[in-house]
């Protein structure tokens, strides 16, 4: 894969929405200690040596805190080929955070690039922790549907969703490199349709301008960086009390910090490589911040862990 400075070219953006989707999924969960249930070993990750025909493998680690205090660590692996791409994340609570509402996530999705952007062939999630095991999957019909099966299947609608309401919109992990593989999308500058096999909704990205950044808490970032706002828009699948709820309180939008590097990805090899640093998000609970602590392409360094 050919490398160059960035030019003139439009950036790709590669907001990992789902890291900050999933720590607001376990940030919300509390419970007990004598609740804490023990999490099976995160196997679901992509052998990105395997991959002898990739165009592009990124590595990326980040660290999510909460009250000051690290509460989740989240790793996610992508890698690309000129036509198809390959994802797979893990999550695990941290610290107190453990001790108190324990859970540990793996996913993975795959499908195709496309000039009209990502097409999502399979996704799956499994998770344990507060509420014990759950676990999705998901895969492409002929039909443009999606079959799901699931589990428990609660959200699971007994017809499932129209290939209308589905076609065109990518899972949550996909929705993390939606407009880094996407030539015709910039950063900030994009409404991504997500489906996540229960529910269907938005993430609407709005800029909020330029900023330079400095090494802050656990991440080590310094230089400019694109300011984005992004909202979480429910569409289909929501329950009458979740609608009425997010009338009266609508979820708060998260921040999230994207920064240019000079590696070229992209399903036509042309987009700067933009990937999000830092993000603030609210929940119920807690506010949290996530920061890039290491990032890794095609085995090159971008940006490493601090020693201890």
């Amino acid at each position: 894969m050919s490398r160059r400075q960035n030019g003139t070219t439009k950036p790709g953006q590669a907001c990992l929405a789902g890291i900050a989707l999933t720590a607001a999924m376990s940030l919300s969960q509390t419970t007990s200690a004598n609740d804490r249930l023990p999490a099976p070993p995160i196997t679901a990750s992509i052998d990105v040596n395997a991959h002898e025909m990739a165009m592009t493998a990124i590595d990326l680690s980040y660290e999510i805190y909460g009250g000051g205090l690290h509460v989740v660590s989240f790793g996610t692996q992508a890698v690309l080929t000129p036509r198809t791409y390959e994802i797979a994340s893990q999550f695990q609570t941290e610290g107190m955070a453990d001790t108190l509402f324990n859970g540990r996530a793996s996913s993975a999705a795959n499908g195709l690039l496309t000039p009209d952007g990502p097409r999502l062939l399979a996704y799956e999630q499994e998770y344990d922790g507060r509420f014990g095991q759950r676990s999705i999957a998901m895969t492409l019909d002929p039909g443009g549907r999606y079959t799901v099966a699931a589990m428990p299947e609660d959200g699971i609608h007994e017809q499932g969703f129209s290939a209308d309401i589905v076609r065109g919109r990518v899972d949550p992990l996909t929705a993390s490199i939606f407009t880094a593989i996407n030539e015709n999308t910039a950063p900030c500058n994009a409404t991504i349709p997500v489906f996540d096999g229960r529910r269907v909704f938005n993430l609407e990205f709005a800029s909020e301008g330029e900023a330079d950044l400095n090494p802050q808490g656990a991440g080590t970032y310094r230089g400019p960086a694109i300011t984005c706002k992004v909202t979480y828009k429910p569409v289909a699948g929501f329950t009458r009390k979740f609608m009425l709820q997010q009338a009266r309180d609508p979820l708060k939008p998260f921040t999230v910090w994207l920064a240019r590097f000079n590696e070229i990805m992209g399903p036509g090899g042309t987009q700067p490589l933009v990937i999000p640093v830092r993000m603030e998000l609210e929940t119920p609970v807690v506010n949290a911040i996530a920061h890039l602590v290491k990032a890794q392409v095609d085995g090159r360094q971008l940006i490493a862990a601090p020693t201890p």
